[in-house]
């Protein structure tokens, strides 16, 4: 005789075979289970890492926003200053220009061409300190 219940067909004659029959059921659901639980346990530790990374972006990104902001008062209140001394070098790197440029139509004499090779020397001097004042307002 049998019987019928949902979809599990319970069978008098073979009870060993009935049971076997839902025990590969139970284990098919337990594996099942198992395997969901693992995907969840994997996915929850992904996103737990992303929220780390993110974080940690977010910290950095603020680090570096303060150290611009830093940067930005450091050369707004050194910017004014290094363009007045950069202004004060061109002007004088002019005003040599000019009188090398001027003496040179002087006669060729020993005196003349010291006086030019100091003006010259004089010059690159101008022009070193032009260059590192530049450099320091890049840099800042």
């Amino acid at each position: 005789m049998k019987e019928q219940f949902d979809d599990y067909e319970l069978v008098e004659s073979n009870p060993q075979a009935s049971v076997n029959n839902a025990l590969m059921k139970i284990d098919s659901v337990c594996n099942l289970v198992n395997n969901v639980t693992s995907t969840f346990s994997d996915t929850l530790c992904a996103i737990n890492n992303t929220k780390m990374e993110i974080t940690k972006m977010e910290h950095a990104l603020e680090k570096y926003i303060n150290d611009s902001q830093v940067s930005l008062e450091k050369f707004k209140s050194v910017a004014p200053i290094l363009s007045a001394q950069l202004e004060n070098a061109s002007k004088r790197i002019d005003k040599i220009t000019d009188t090398i440029l001027s003496s040179s139509n002087n006669e060729l004499t020993e005196e003349n061409l010291r006086k030019q090779s100091a003006l010259v020397d004089l010059l690159n001097a101008s022009n070193n300190t032009f260059n590192n004042l530049l450099v320091k307002l890049i840099t800042i």
